[in-house]
């Protein structure tokens, strides 16, 4: 099978943490750490790293087509998520990035995807030649967000202020970027196919 493409790598360390870290995200999952919150993996280029799959999964040359320039931080629990994309709304005024963090029809919006796993799978699997097949029993696995390579420098930048407890002038975010005929898609508007509501 081919291989998962690895980018160049440092080791990051703070406190209990330690791992070798995609190097252009380095300084970023260092601020991430000094700010408390934890992370389980991390990609500078999630379509650079796939693509070394595409000829023995072919349709997968979408998904690395789609996910190229977009970098990648896994946390551990929906509350790590949250914590991450709080302090950088928090760090810098409300405009082009803030309104890619918040809303989903910006210009390269970042995306929050739940990786899930099945441990009546996995119960199965451990106990072969049982009787019967257990009913699945989904679980959330991890948290990733996804977000744009060239944001990496700004996420950094916002973190850094954020562990440093600076003051800085939030504004009110404008959603230029997302005005369709001047009048702006506000947050918590429905997603492309949500059903309208009731």
């Amino acid at each position: 099978m081919g291989r998962v493409r690895t980018h160049p790598v440092t080791v990051v360390a703070h406190g209990a943490w330690s791992a070798e870290i995609d190097l252009e995200l380095s300084p970023l999952i260092l601020e991430v750490w000094r700010a408390g919150i934890e992370t389980i993996h991390s990609c500078q280029d999630v379509g650079e790293n796939i693509v070394g799959l595409v000829g023995e999964l072919p349709h997968l040359k979408a998904v690395a087509g789609r996910e190229l320039g977009r970098a990648s931080i896994g946390f551990a629990d929906l509350a790590g998520l949250l914590a991450f994309q709080e302090a950088l709304a928090n760090a810098g005024k409300r405009e082009g990035f803030y309104e890619r963090i918040l809303h989903w029809a910006s210009p390269d919006a970042w995306q929050c995807v739940i990786g899930l796993r099945d441990p009546g799978l996995e119960a199965e699997e451990a106990s072969a030649g049982s009787a019967g097949s257990p009913r699945s029993r989904l679980t959330a696995a991890s948290f990733q967000v996804r977000f744009p390579r060239s944001d990496v420098e700004e996420a950094t930048d916002r973190l850094r202020r954020h562990n440093r407890r600076e003051a800085v002038p939030l504004g009110r975010p404008t959603w230029a970027s997302i005005a369709i005929a001047g009048e702006a898609l506000r947050p918590g508007a429905a997603s492309p196919g949500a059903p309208p509501e009731a």
